[in-house]
């Protein structure tokens, strides 16, 4: 039954529907489907029913790896539209899942940084040594320009418009947006490139950014590590997840009245609908203020 899941994602890297992420994500997915397949005695895509789906979500939502309605939705999402493809290269008669309803996601508003702690995370990285001066300009500009974990890792140094003072980021469905920066993360930057980054380099010849001690381009694990010990280091209360960095980028944009159309393209969501969810916090802020305004006045 996996003979067909590579050809799917080669459509889907072709129809340029989905990240690389995205694609190792349905990967995982639609394998761990058909394994669940086998086990159940199915030797078919085309003899999954409806009696075999309730089995597998059943087995997603019981035990102690028992997953999120979020994670339940995008494993259905993978495998619909897995199913779209068969149906239409005659592979299948059916989409078994073209029916079934998508669990409600949970509405939980994202983690994000205060002013105050972006900038003790900041001033409690060291300046004088050459990993210290590339992790402060690597979590300098993931905040100032809300780029993603993925974003980070692969900037090319010709994505950068120092003249401009603008990234040309590629992000999710090799959408393309322009994001500024500010002066000051920019002098870091250059001087990032121009005297720390030929040093870790070590003879090595590419054009991403941030390189790693052996020379080599950061990946997104090597990211992820970078906040972590930066977060314990300067005493942050919270584990420091990359995607909080442009979660704070985007609360602190509206809390400084930045229309909602403005972060949208500057986080290059597709649906303002994605955005949205910035304003529940910029709300509960107010109401904070509001709050602790009128009970000081009633004192």
């Amino acid at each position: 039954m996996t003979e067909h899941v590579d050809d799917y994602l080669k459509h889907l890297s072709l129809s340029r529907s989905g990240s690389i992420a995205t694609q190792q994500a349905y990967r995982h997915d639609i394998t761990q489907f058909i394994s669940y397949c086998t086990k159940e005695g199915v030797s078919s895509l085309q003899d999954v029913d409806n009696y075999v789906l309730r089995g597998f979500i059943a087995s997603l939502r019981t035990g102690k790896k028992a997953i999120s309605n979020r994670s339940l939705a995008r494993k259905l999402a993978a495998l619909r539209s897995f199913y779209k493809y068969l149906l239409l290269h005659d592979l299948v008669t059916v989409n078994p899942f073209a029916s079934l309803k998508t669990p409600k996601k949970a509405n939980h508003l994202p983690a994000f940084l205060m002013i105050n702690e972006i900038r003790d995370l900041l001033n409690s990285i060291e300046k004088n040594t050459e990993a210290g001066i590339r992790d402060r300009v690597l979590v300098e500009l993931m905040y100032a320009c809300g780029l993603r974990v993925s974003e980070t890792a692969q900037l090319t140094i010709h994505q950068i418009d120092f003249a401009n003072r603008l990234l040309r980021i590629t992000g999710k469905g090799r959408k393309e947006r322009l994001v500024p920066f500010y002066p000051s993360i920019g002098k870091q930057l250059k001087n990032y490139l121009d005297t720390i980054r030929p040093l870790v380099l070590k003879q090595k010849k590419h054009a991403f950014v941030f390189v790693n001690l052996r020379g080599d381009a950061i990946t997104e694990r090597g990211v992820q590590d970078i906040l972590k010990r930066r977060a314990i280091t300067a005493g942050l209360k919270q584990t420091l997840h990359p995607h909080m960095l442009r979660h704070s980028f985007a609360t602190h944009l509206l809390d400084n009245g930045a229309d909602l159309r403005t972060v949208q393209e500057l986080l290059g969501h597709q649906n303002l609908s994605t955005t949205q969810i910035y304003t529940h916090i910029s709300v509960d802020r107010l109401k904070d203020v509001y709050l602790k305004a009128f009970e000081e006045a009633g004192e």
